[in-house]
């Protein structure tokens, strides 16, 4: 609150030197004040500009890094998958590699005889029924890998 000086109406200001100097004193210490008081509102608002920028800056950061962890989550999930895939793929041409299981597969999947030979048709025959399910498990883990990239570029087209 201000303070105002009220003087009596019976009381008369001086007009001499000592008094207006003194009010010109009073003046300027005022207007310093009021100056002061400005300087420090603007230094305030600038800093608070630059506080919220910084934070704004801050929170779209973090938003990014989150992204990012999850996207990584993502490639590590399907990494794991493909090389699990690679693992079965690796042990099928290992498999092909060898003359005796490719023969074994041969006669039992297309019931190919050697000379004067009978095939009896078992079900305990597993050779061919190995090879199917490598061959379902190869095309499953393709469907899903092709289902999750569509769900994923869903989320992003839908989070963008």
């Amino acid at each position: 609150m201000k303070k105002r000086n009220h003087q009596p109406s019976n009381v008369e200001n001086l007009k001499n030197e000592y008094t207006q100097e003194k009010n010109l004193q009073n003046h300027r210490e005022k207007k310093q004040k009021r100056q002061m008081r400005r300087r420090i509102f603007l230094i305030s608002l600038i800093g608070a500009i630059i506080i919220v920028g910084l934070s704004i800056t801050i929170l779209v950061n973090r938003q990014e890094v989150a992204k990012m962890n999850r996207e990584k989550v993502q490639a590590e999930k399907n990494l794991k998958k493909v090389q699990a895939e690679q693992r079965l793929l690796n042990n099928q041409i290992n498999q092909l590699k060898d003359d005796d299981f490719v023969t074994k597969l041969a006669r039992s999947k297309y019931y190919l005889s050697k000379d004067g030979e009978i095939i009896f048709s078992l079900p305990e025959d597993n050779a061919a029924k190995i090879l199917e399910e490598t061959k379902k498990k190869s095309e499953e883990t393709e469907k899903n890998k092709s289902s999750e990239e569509k769900k994923d570029n869903k989320q992003e087209n839908s989070s963008n």
